[in-house]
């Protein structure tokens, strides 16, 4: 993997997990990573710190498809578990296979700082330098307040949808054993729909305005 090129770290934690038990944390962590297993592209996941998680994703313009996508995968587990999202984007260093703990890089540091940053009343952040186009942490905001109001069916179908491969509504029904008129009215009910340009305008970015700095 090349490493002096863009990247984007994803680093999270979940919330309010120090409290409960070990098995629910698992289970929320499980899903995580099977989703992130699951994911269609290159990616590296990594657990730390029992509640916390890091991603390196090799194609910077998914970010925010992913964040979706992890963010409904975790909803529609219904573990009563949410997680936070710090995206940050740059180049890395020090990369082992299969290993994230002992990598660095800028991606790596806004990520984590971002995290550490986050204010309270917030689930995601982004950071990638002083010229960071300012459509992204826009579209990430209002993605992270819909993203948070969806019911655990209507995540489940929003997680199969988030997959770039395209199917017709009967197609994603009989995937998750629905009936279409009950894959729609989920699908409807999640207004996933309304982020088509703006997962358009991120798929075909770049890394235009993201420097080292």
């Amino acid at each position: 993997m090349p490493q002096d090129r863009l990247h984007a770290v994803l680093t999270g934690d979940l919330i309010r997990s120090t409290s409960l038990p070990t098995k629910q944390v698992d289970a929320a962590m499980f899903a995580l990573e099977k989703a992130a297993g699951e994911w269609v592209g290159d990616l590296h996941f990594t657990r730390f710190r029992g509640d916390g998680w890091q991603i390196l994703l090799d194609r910077p313009q998914s970010a925010l498809r992913l964040a979706l996508y992890l963010t409904a995968a975790l909803a529609a587990a219904d573990t009563g578990l949410s997680t936070r999202i710090a995206i940050g984007f740059g180049t890395v260093s020090r990369l082992r296979a299969g290993d994230l703990s002992g990598a660095t890089g800028p991606a790596f540091i806004r990520s984590g700082r971002a995290l550490d940053h986050m204010p309270r009343n917030r689930r995601w952040a982004v950071a990638g330098g002083p010229t960071l186009p300012a459509w992204i942490p826009a579209t990430l905001a209002l993605a992270e307040w819909h993203s948070a109001r969806w019911t655990a069916g209507q995540a489940a179908v929003v997680a199969e949808w988030l997959d770039t491969v395209d199917r017709t509504q009967e197609e994603w029904a009989s995937r998750m054993g629905l009936t279409r008129q009950a894959w729609k009215a989920r699908f409807d009910g999640s207004g996933i729909a309304a982020w088509t340009p703006a997962l358009q305008m991120w798929d075909q970015w770049q890394g235009d305005g993201i420097t080292d700095d």
